[in-house]
């Protein structure tokens, strides 16, 4: 399924919800925010979010350091 990860595009090979898109991608999931077209989605909705083509996926991941 075609979308666009970060604005750039991107062939979803899994099985379209939330939760395999950050598998396929090798997200840290407890360090990442996500929002789908304009909308924060919460963790605990990304297992049953399912994505649909041409969705646009904005991934924030937290990265601590000093």
């Amino acid at each position: 399924m075609k979308l666009t990860v970060n604005g750039e595009p991107h062939e979803h090979q899994g099985n379209g919800s939330i939760d395999a898109l950050l598998e396929e991608l090798g997200a840290h999931k407890e360090h990442t925010a996500l929002m789908v077209n304009g909308n924060v989605i919460s963790s605990k909705e990304w297992k049953t979010t399912i994505l649909n083509k041409n969705d646009a996926v904005e991934m924030l991941v937290f990265v601590g350091g000093g």
